[in-house]
């Protein structure tokens, strides 16, 4: 048997069941257990997450007081919004700054504006 870098056991021609049998049950349990953390397996690149991104479009917005306009989202996948980072691009795709934003609810918030002709596009990463 072989152990590998992150403590998975390689059989090896002529390993018979006694050895192998053990080394598969845990093999699946650090399938099931891992993270890619860089400790317990190894760590996923940032630059190969793909984000989430959600269409804010111009006829969604809704006027709020005083030439404030405002939009609901929902943040998607069913993640927290205090667990999530959003920014907004316009459709030159460099990052936009709004009024702001405030939770509504655990998994959606309102975005602010004062420009209702604008779209936007929101990013989520996690």
């Amino acid at each position: 048997m072989i152990t590998l870098s992150y403590g998975v056991d390689k059989p090896q021609s002529g390993d018979r069941g006694a050895v192998y049998f053990p080394a598969l049950e845990d093999g699946l349990q650090y399938l099931n257990d891992h993270a890619h953390d860089g400790i317990t397996g190894a760590p996923i690149p940032a630059t190969n997450v793909v984000p989430v991104t959600q269409s804010v479009l111009a006829a969604n917005w809704v006027a709020y007081v005083d030439g404030i306009y405002r939009q609901a989202l929902t943040v998607p996948n069913g993640k927290l919004f205090s667990a999530v980072s959003v920014s907004f691009k316009g459709a030159t795709d460099f990052q936009t700054y709004l009024l702001g934003t405030e939770a509504s609810t655990l998994y959606a918030y309102y975005v602010y504006v004062n420009d209702p002709t604008l779209s936007f596009t929101a990013t989520y990463r996690s």
